[in-house]
């Protein structure tokens, strides 16, 4: 099969959305009804990296590249939204319980 991120025409580096996006541009452009197998290689692309954790799958298994696991679990981290804290979390977490 060919690489996912040049069926889909979007960077390695692509987050979730911009990866959801150039889909549904491309499921437009290709439907199901007109192109099917171009379709299917459309969704199949899709479904190998529409997340973070199928991404990390495909580059660990898939790529055949020699990539430390650290660096992939770093990236993983990095894209990974933080959790923002409410106001009532933050002065909980620093004032003692009454």
């Amino acid at each position: 099969m060919a690489d996912p991120y040049t069926v889909l025409g979007v960077a390695t580096d692509a987050d979730d959305e911009a990866i959801r996006g150039r889909y549904l541009v491309l499921a437009r452009e290709f439907a199901p009804e007109h192109h099917p197998e171009r379709f299917a290689a459309i969704r199949a692309a899709y479904e190998k990296i529409k997340t973070l954790e199928n991404r990390v799958r495909h580059r660990l298994f898939e790529t055949g590249k020699d990539d430390p696991i650290e660096s992939i679990i770093e990236e993983a981290a990095w894209r990974t939204p933080r959790q923002r804290l409410g106001l009532r979390a933050i002065i909980a977490a620093v004032l003692p319980p009454p």
